[in-house]
């Protein structure tokens, strides 16, 4: 993912963080394909984010127009999608969810979380498929 060091604003917030509308993408590592999806009004708040491709090279959906619409989208090429994933104590369970992908437009600098309807997506799908 090329997300840049640059506030994405999410006017709804995401799901559990409604209140949280400011966000910012943080290198977690020069090896590793995560970043940090830091809030900027808390900065204790950070979720992991990738690229569900990487994991899930099959993984595809439709973007709504509403939401094209939302974020000012005009072609493919400035859209981003991450995933949010869960790291528990062990690491063999990590989960990545493609349940409700987190959509940036790297032109507008908006976001957000869309939750996919009828669908057979998991929010808690397996990272380590081996």
């Amino acid at each position: 993912m090329k997300f840049e060091q640059q506030i994405y604003t999410f006017e709804q917030g995401i799901p559990g963080f409604e209140h949280l509308n400011q966000f910012v993408f943080e290198e977690v590592g020069n090896d590793l394909p995560m970043k940090l999806m830091r809030a900027v009004e808390d900065q204790a708040i950070s979720l992991l984010i990738a690229s569900p491709f990487l994991f899930y090279p099959d993984y595809e959906w439709e973007l709504p127009d509403i939401i094209k619409q939302e974020l000012g989208i005009e072609n493919g090429e400035e859209v981003e999608i991450g995933s949010i994933i869960t790291v528990p104590a062990d690491w063999e369970k990590a989960t990545i969810n493609l349940l409700a992908p987190i959509v940036l437009n790297n032109r507008t600098k908006l976001g957000k979380q869309l939750i996919l309807h009828d669908n057979t997506y998991s929010s808690r799908a397996p990272l380590n498929r081996t």
